[in-house]
């Protein structure tokens, strides 16, 4: 019973201390920087992808919104296949998926207490339509070329390692910046901090620039600053005017650092299942929409060709993995992504959300899938796209 009862009070010591350090870490954090706890323990969490009004201050994309996606039949589909795919995103909790082929819509389907107008966290997906806009900068001529230096418009990084980082390496993920571990200061400054551009350009060159792929965050997050400064505008103006209305797309918006500061550009844009069709649409039809150009098929071609230090990536895009390999490497700190089989279309590539936020693009399929839903780790990126693709008759 004496050994008993030290025990109890020995874990109860344990306890306590552990209580009176996580108090004293968040107290710190509040002073460092309020925005940090407030979002680690009030904002959105990953289970709840509808939930959006927890991710604040949020600034506007405004839209135009056209009723300009074409509806279609099942006709080329062996409907009974295709329930594995409905049965597959039934399973991993989803809140919509729809599949546009031959220029049609020809299923859409949202899970009870969704709806079309329902906007959810992408996750990373924010970050094609950063490359696309990247792309529209340069046909503008405000940005000269993607092997431009960064430090162009960066000129903190100017005299040091960093000035050589260019704009494609920023957008291949071989940049060489230092990778926020997570779970550290630094990782939590830039996921839930109030000053993201200052917390990604203090970040060091860690590997010659051009050396190997890293997917890191902040090399997106950089981008969002050579975007604004090489045109003058606001990130959200900028993506509102040169695409977002262009594409017929509904409102918007960007979850914020602080008010009148920078939206996270590796992150949440939170928009409608629609929406991300009409992104997916783009690329499928090489930068044009109803015969107008609005990216330049030059620069989505770029965008789903393979890049020299990973033949999975291309500018911002996930592609079909080579023979043999049933994984995805992001970096050595993250968790590897999966697919159970080889992808049953050499060409798909894909818009990559964390655990599951996806849009399949199959060229030869003339195909593309949108799924959005609750993230999960255990996300298997061929069970979806591959029983589409087999239901084709």
């Amino acid at each position: 019973m004496r050994v008993l009862n030290w025990l109890a009070k020995a874990l109860a010591g344990l306890l306590a201390s552990v209580v009176v350090l996580a108090v004293a870490l968040l107290i710190v954090m509040w002073i460092a920087d309020p925005a940090v706890p407030r979002n680690v323990l009030f904002g959105q969490p990953l289970t709840k992808p509808a939930q959006i009004e927890k991710s604040q201050p949020q600034e506007f994309v405004r839209g135009a919104p056209r009723e300009d996606i074409v509806r279609g039949s099942l006709e080329a589909f062996d409907e009974q296949r295709l329930t594995q795919a409905v049965d597959y995103a039934t399973q991993m909790q989803s809140v919509a998926l729809l599949i546009y082929q031959d220029g049609a819509l020809v299923y859409e389907k949202y899970w009870p207490g969704f709806s079309a107008d329902t906007r959810t966290n992408p996750n990373s997906m924010h970050k094609a339509v950063l490359t696309l806009l990247v792309g529209a900068a340069i046909d503008d001529g405000y940005i000269d070329s993607p092997d431009a230096p960064a430090s162009r418009w960066i000129e903190e990084w100017r005299g040091d390692p960093r000035s050589a980082i260019t704009v494609r390496e920023l957008l291949q993920m071989s940049s060489g910046l230092e990778i926020p571990i997570f779970g550290t200061w630094k990782s939590a400054r830039i996921l839930f901090g109030s000053n993201l551009e200052r917390g990604v350009l203090e970040l060091t060159a860690a590997k010659p620039h051009g050396s190997n792929f890293e997917y890191n965050n902040a090399s997106t997050q950089v981008l969002v600053t050579v975007l604004e400064r090489a045109t003058g505008k606001r990130y959200a103006e900028y993506l509102s005017s040169r695409l977002w209305q262009r594409l017929g797309a509904a409102d918007a918006s960007l979850w914020m650092d602080r008010e009148g500061g920078q939206p996270r550009g590796f992150c949440c844009i939170f928009a409608t299942a629609r929406d991300w069709l009409r992104v997916g649409r783009l690329i499928l039809d090489g930068g044009r929409l109803n015969g107008e150009s609005l990216v330049s098929e030059t620069w989505v071609k770029q965008m789903l060709t393979p890049s020299a230090r990973n033949p999975q990536f291309g500018l911002n895009l996930w592609l079909g993995s080579p023979e043999g390999t049933t994984e995805r490497v992001y970096n050595p700190y993250t968790i590897k992504a999966f697919h159970s089989e080889p992808f049953a279309a050499a060409d798909i590539a894909y818009i990559d959300g964390f655990g599951g936020q996806r849009v399949y693009i199959v060229p030869s399929r003339n195909l593309v899938i949108v799924r959005t839903g609750v993230s999960s780790t255990d996300w298997d990126d061929a069970r979806l796209p591959n029983a589409v693709i087999r239901a084709l008759r």
